[in-house]
């Protein structure tokens, strides 16, 4: 009896034992099959070089001797000319108040006239206009994160009116006349309260910046033509000056501007005067800038000192004094391949392995820029419809396997 007991005993564990070799293999199949794939597109990316900039521009500091609250006219990087009003002042906190209140319920005034003149709108692009909508609400949920809160108001409005576009379109009814007429009332009423004691006009034209940082006379425009890189050097290290209690902002004199920075001389080559050159500013490194080149100077260590001049002006412009940025040195359009993709061939050129229904083959590329995690690989637009004929390639909207274990070209999955 023992005995037997013992036999079925045994003969448990080893159907307990198949039972789970046999989902062990399965399982290992599954895991080893199993393919993640990505979708190829067209991209231009740039090749970059890393550089310290040294933003210089002829700036005169604002000031305002007269008592009272002082509220900013002009926008920050607005192009004003002599004579435009940039700030007005105010006898106390509750006119000021009441006289920004007006100024920003004029904005959302304009917004809603707009939308109600457009009665009927005709030939618009539903697709594009759809796109829009989405964009600017993604933006508004990004300034509410990140407490942009002026940025939000421009983007609410930018909003409600695109959404009202859309409505008027699709000859739904939209009727602003009740919103009208209550918005006008009340900036009636604010206005009235806001007395304006003086306005502070701009002497000369130029960029209105609402903001004074100390480096205002580091260095000018002036000093462009005998900048040095010792020069340079004095400017990155020296003390911002003592900002004027009374300042309230500063003008960029005309309406050019310049970016002094020290890059390697092998990537200068090439660099004439005039020569257009982007640039990407910023700690983010997503402001992207077109200037040209103004001069260059080379000095020792195989180092040229470039300087970059540029008439484009915005908000965040203005505010920029030295700079951790990037300077382009050249662009490469075409597939964008992740390095995980990247397999080499039996004679060691470079390809990818891609799916196509239930086939997997191998497309060989031909790469023009290498980066830590991508490649752009060849790719000609124009010449795309013949050479579908041809399967040997990567082709635009390929889906590529990122990872999968023994491929191999030919194969069924």
């Amino acid at each position: 009896m023992k005995a037997g007991k013992r036999l079925f005993n045994i003969l448990l564990i080893a159907v307990a034992v198949i039972i789970v070799v046999y989902f062990a293999a399965e399982l290992y199949g599954f895991v080893a099959h199993s393919y993640t794939t990505q979708t190829v597109f067209s991209q231009t990316v740039p090749e970059t070089v890393d550089a310290q900039m040294y933003i210089i521009r002829d700036e005169t500091i604002l000031t305002n001797a007269e008592s009272g609250v002082t509220v900013q006219i002009a926008d920050n990087g607005e192009r004003i000319s002599r004579g435009s009003s940039i700030a007005a002042v105010f006898g106390d906190e509750a006119s000021a108040e009441n006289y920004v209140e007006a100024e920003a319920l004029k904005k959302k005034l304009e917004v809603y006239k707009s939308i109600d003149s457009q009665l009927k709108l005709a030939n618009i692009d539903m697709d594009k206009l759809s796109a829009e909508i989405n964009s600017e609400f993604m933006s508004i949920i990004n300034d509410a994160y990140n407490n942009d809160y002026e940025s939000l108001e421009k983007c609410k409005l930018a909003f409600s009116e695109k959404l009202s576009r859309r409505q008027i379109s699709l000859e739904q009814t939209v009727d602003c006349s009740e919103k009208i007429s209550t918005l006008t009332s009340k900036i009636n009423s604010l206005e009235s309260s806001a007395k304006v004691r003086s306005v502070i006009t701009a002497e000369t034209s130029g960029y209105f910046v609402g903001t004074v940082d100390g480096y205002e006379n580091v260095l000018t425009a002036e000093s462009v033509d005998s900048l040095t890189p010792e020069i340079l050097s004095q400017a990155f290290a020296a003390k911002k000056a003592d900002v004027p209690d009374n300042a309230i902002g500063k003008i960029i004199n005309g309406y050019n501007w310049y970016i002094a920075t020290v890059i390697d001389s092998a990537k200068t080559v090439g660099y004439t005067k005039g020569k257009t050159v982007k640039l990407i500013l910023g700690e983010g490194n997503d402001l992207t800038v077109t200037t040209s080149v103004y001069s260059t100077q080379v000095i020792k260590g195989n180092k040229t000192l470039v300087v970059f001049r540029c008439n484009l002006m915005s908000d965040e412009l203005a505010s920029l004094r030295k700079v951790d940025g990037k300077v382009v040195i050249n662009e490469y359009t075409g597939l964008k391949v992740t390095k995980d993709a990247v397999r080499f061939d039996s004679e060691g050129k470079p390809g990818v392995f891609i799916r196509r229904g239930n086939i997997i083959n191998f497309r060989s590329l031909n790469i023009i820029y290498n980066e830590e995690k991508y490649v752009i690989a060849f790719y000609d637009r124009e010449k795309d419809k013949d050479i579908k004929l041809n399967y040997d390639h990567l082709e635009l909207y390929d889906e590529i396997i990122i990872s999968g274990k023994d491929l191999e070209d030919g194969m069924v999955i």
